[in-house]
């Protein structure tokens, strides 16, 4: 085993999630306080990008930053035909910058939704007085806003970073020669080689790495929380109109690199699936999806996709109930308790990668199977299940649910009888959320290798690699279109009004 290959490994992975959760703060920031103080035309649309990681798959992402920022991408071509140059002038990609704008800017909304959200909350009694002392508008961000918000910042910030340092695709498409994560690194072993030695080391202390963030993640999540629990869901300022050249000149910054590394990317895709390569047909032309659909590995690619999608969803979702439910029973049986080690216990499937999983299943068994990719997704997605409709039955009151256990027969028919109907548009949304990524799941099908099996995820990728970008741009949006019905299946469900 090469202790310094390993070292270097490491010290990469960090790096490219520190560096890339960075840039998004920059960028998540300033947007963050724009949609929460300011009103301007767009800002519903630029909060609903807070959806793009969680529904739109990062193979998705990577095939637009492809088409978009590629040699022969849209904006070389438009520099070249405006500039009159030779050569393509934006050389971002394979680098270790184009790797870090594109985790960045895939990455940037979950910030930027959850500090907006916690911005928009925050009482103003701190900042009024301050001002009646004569403190101006930056004084005030710095000694009394910013940490009003740090808890929400760094809650968010930290979860990008575990996205970051367990990120795949990206890394294995855009990474660059010499450039390896721990994912990817675990993954080219796997296959290449049989040094479990080796494996082991990677895999244990991308392991031990992994749990400390968790928890740290945990920690900061939990105080957040307990800031803003009784901050409801009122709004303390009116939005004002942008003011003021500073104003303008930020948000008009912040909207050109959201336009120029995040909205073009994905219009990238949509040009080139309604784009043919071959007949030269006018834009747009439906001639690429027709290669696409009459392809052998379409239909049962997507047949795979909902089969997989539908039954690692459904174990996610019942899973992530049955867990909740019993979590809130405890919680009203003892109030006084916080039972916080039971309410870290469903992030630790956060703490096992997809690769490292994938390697495991690959290693015991001699060829992996659909059943084994549909509980491993359910393994590692019911966390996402738990979060939605645990958080749902904490706004079932400790009184209703004391009622309901002096006059029911037992427990379950508690839950049968309150809980699961005060539940079921949580289960909808837990259900869409979990079954959008899995349909969108690229590495563990990918590392798993499973003979005679396709998922559109996997055939999108095939498309890629195979350097067919216009018929993968095609392919990825009809997944992307599968993926966003339904994640906003789940989303479109109205709050239920819990007394």
């Amino acid at each position: 085993m090469d202790f310094y290959r390993l070292l270097r490994i490491a010290s990469f992975t960090i790096n490219q999630a520190l560096c890339s959760t960075v840039l998004a703060l920059l960028i998540a920031l300033p947007a963050a306080f724009f949609c929460a103080r300011r009103q301007f035309a767009g800002r519903r649309f630029l909060l609903s990008l807070s959806a793009v990681p969680f529904c739109l798959p990062a193979l998705i992402i990577a095939l637009g930053y492809v088409t978009f920022l590629g040699l022969n991408g849209g904006l070389n071509r438009f520099l070249i035909l405006i500039f009159g140059l030779k050569e393509a002038p934006v050389k971002l990609l394979y680098s270790f910058a184009g790797l870090i704008i594109a985790q960045a800017f895939y990455n940037f909304p979950m910030i930027m939704k959850n500090v907006s959200d916690a911005w928009e909350r925050l009482p103003q009694n701190q900042a009024e007085s301050a001002r009646l002392l004569g403190a101006g508008e930056f004084r005030i961000f710095r000694t009394i806003t910013i940490f009003q918000l740090l808890p929400s910042i760094a809650s968010s910030s930290m979860l990008v970073f575990i996205y970051c340092f367990l990120s795949f695709i990206l890394v294995l498409l855009f990474g660059g020669i010499g450039n390896s994560t721990l994912e990817v690194e675990i993954y080219k072993t796997a296959r290449s080689t049989l040094d479990y030695k080796y494996l082991l080391s990677l895999a244990l202390f991308e392991s031990i790495v992994l749990i400390l963030i968790i928890t740290l993640y945990c920690l900061l999540e939990a105080k957040s929380a307990k800031r803003t629990k009784g901050l409801t869901d009122k709004i303390y300022v009116k939005r004002e109109k942008i003011r003021g050249w500073k104003e303008i000149l930020s948000f008009s910054l912040t909207m050109f690199f959201i336009l120029l590394f995040f909205i073009a990317p994905l219009l990238g895709i949509l040009v080139n699936a309604f784009t043919s390569s071959k007949s030269g047909a006018g834009w747009p032309s439906l001639e690429t999806f027709a290669r696409v659909i009459k392809s052998k590995s379409f239909w049962p690619s997507v047949k795979s996709t909902f089969l997989v999608g539908i039954a690692s969803a459904f174990l996610s979702t019942v899973l992530a109930f049955i867990y909740s439910c019993f979590l809130r029973l405890k919680e009203n049986k003892n109030p006084e308790k916080s039972y916080g080690a039971l309410k870290v216990l469903p992030m630790l499937p956060m703490a096992i990668s997809s690769v490292v999983l994938g390697v495991i299943i690959t290693r015991l068994v001699s060829r992996g199977s659909p059943i084994h990719l549909i509980f491993l997704q359910a393994f590692l997605n019911w966390p996402l299940a738990f979060r939605i409709i645990y958080l749902n039955l904490s706004k079932i009151s400790d009184e209703c649910i004391s009622s309901a256990l002096v006059i029911s027969k037992n427990r379950l028919d508690v839950i049968r009888r309150i809980i699961l109907p005060l539940s079921i548009r949580s289960l909808i949304s837990a259900f869409g959320f979990t079954f959008s990524v899995s349909a969108g799941d690229t590495t563990l099908p990918l590392v798993l290798g499973i003979p005679k099996f396709n998922t559109l995820s996997l055939f999108t990728y095939g498309l890629a690699a195979s350097y067919r970008f216009n018929e993968a741009c095609a392919a990825g949006l009809i997944l992307s279109i599968i993926c966003i019905i339904t994640f906003s299946f789940g989303n479109i469900q109205k709050k239920s009004k819990l007394k």
